[in-house]
């Protein structure tokens, strides 16, 4: 087995979450492995319009960062 799925790994305020993670995912049930994620179409509507949005964001703050004169 991988060494990097034998524990979740999630960030919690005291260190690492080092719970076995859900067969076949790489979170523990308490952070996430047990999504399935949206089913419908408004959810899944939803989680694009967020990941495009935060995406953007991202993007512009990178834009930005790499626009600043070096030195």
């Amino acid at each position: 087995m991988n060494t990097k799925t034998e524990i979740c790994g999630a960030k919690k305020k005291d260190g690492v979450c080092m719970n076995e993670p859900v067969t076949g995912k790489t979170r523990c049930r308490l952070h996430g492995g047990l999504s399935t994620g949206a089913k419908t179409p408004e959810g899944r509507a939803r989680q694009a319009e967020a990941n495009h949005k935060r995406w953007s964001e991202i993007k512009l703050a990178l834009a930005l960062y790499r626009a600043q004169p070096s030195g």
